[in-house]
């Protein structure tokens, strides 16, 4: 039986509200304390998703040697100072995408966690559930033949006062819609593309409202991404090897519950069906807790150089767009 395993959850808005209930299947999994800005908005939250403490601070929450690992859910721009945080109280830490604003922050955090022997991964869900490991294990074992080129597009829907249209919390469509085709791309194609051409409409609230983004890679392999944040969601997946292709329309691609590989005359060449637990966030939790009672400080499934290199691209990103962030 698996060691259990105490989560600490810091902050609780809707996300660490949905990776809460996916703690409620995964084998182990102790919902012990929460902290946010706020004791009320603590309670609030523990007794709702079934914690034993609340806390109204999130240096508490680090003070609690029962503490074994942190999920860290706070904004974006926030997460370089809290994942710091809780490596320096000596915590394990699984933390929200996008990991850091920036390269420079992603390389500081983990080295720090190497430094000090503990465990951090992003909380990239969808490496973590068993279509995408399983198209990967397609792309590696051939079926689809080479794979020549990856299309993907992620485009939501946002009003006009959403988190995403707000310069101070690092919003845009890069980091948080972006990061996702960026990431299966990397995972299929390859982390070192020749070239990166890209191109993003910067809206008046100074983030970045639609994003163009081409990966060229040897032999002329490429990967053509796009997001953006629009009046609908529009989210598509398309992947092209020359023995098949596997297209997603009908399921958002990060979230998928199956998958088929045709070939050139739409004969089945494999299929796959691996429905959730509870809403896909409890794999990343079991994926935290496999490695931790394994003893292992970094994940094989979201390897921290990845979590790196996505960065670094999108870095160039920023850079071609001319947009930094005032708080970097």
């Amino acid at each position: 039986m698996s060691k259990q395993i105490r989560w600490g959850i810091m902050g609780a808005g809707r996300i660490a509200g949905w990776f809460s209930e996916g703690l409620t299947v995964a084998e182990g999994a102790v919902r012990y304390a929460v902290a946010s800005r706020t004791l009320e908005k603590g309670v609030a939250f523990a007794e709702t998703y079934g914690y034993e403490k609340a806390y109204g601070s999130y240096k508490e929450l680090l003070q609690d040697e029962k503490v074994d690992v942190v999920y860290v859910a706070t904004p974006v721009r926030e997460h370089y100072a809290c994942v710091k945080a809780c490596l320096d109280a000596g915590k394990h830490v699984l933390c929200e995408k996008a990991l850091t604003v920036n390269s420079q922050q992603a390389g500081e955090l983990i080295s720090l966690a190497r430094e000090k022997k503990l465990f951090l991964m992003e909380a990239m869900w969808t490496k973590c559930q068993p279509v995408f490991r399983q198209i990967r294990k397609w792309v590696a074992d051939g079926v689809l033949g080479d794979i020549q080129a990856v299309d993907i597009r992620f485009y939501t829907a946002a009003w006009k006062n959403h988190r995403l249209y707000k310069h101070e919390l690092a919003g845009g469509a890069l980091l948080d819609l972006g990061y996702y085709p960026v990431t299966v791309a990397c995972s299929l194609l390859g982390n070192q593309p020749e070239k990166i051409f890209s191109h993003s409409v910067i809206g008046s609230s100074h983030v970045d409202l639609l994003d163009s983004i081409v990966l060229e890679y040897e032999n002329g392999k490429f990967a053509h991404l796009s997001c953006g944040l629009g009046s609908e969601k529009m989210v598509s997946l398309y992947i092209l090897g020359t023995k098949g292709r596997i297209t997603m329309q009908q399921e958002f691609f990060f979230q998928a519950t199956k998958a088929e590989v045709l070939d050139f005359d739409n004969e089945v060449l494999a299929s796959f069906s691996g429905p959730f637990l509870k809403n896909g966030y409890e794999f990343e939790a079991i994926e935290v807790m496999e490695c931790l009672n394994q003893g292992k400080t970094e994940s094989e499934t979201v390897r921290q150089d990845d979590s790196f290199a996505v960065m670094r691209i999108l870095d160039e990103c920023r850079r071609q767009a001319g947009f930094r962030f005032e708080f970097e």
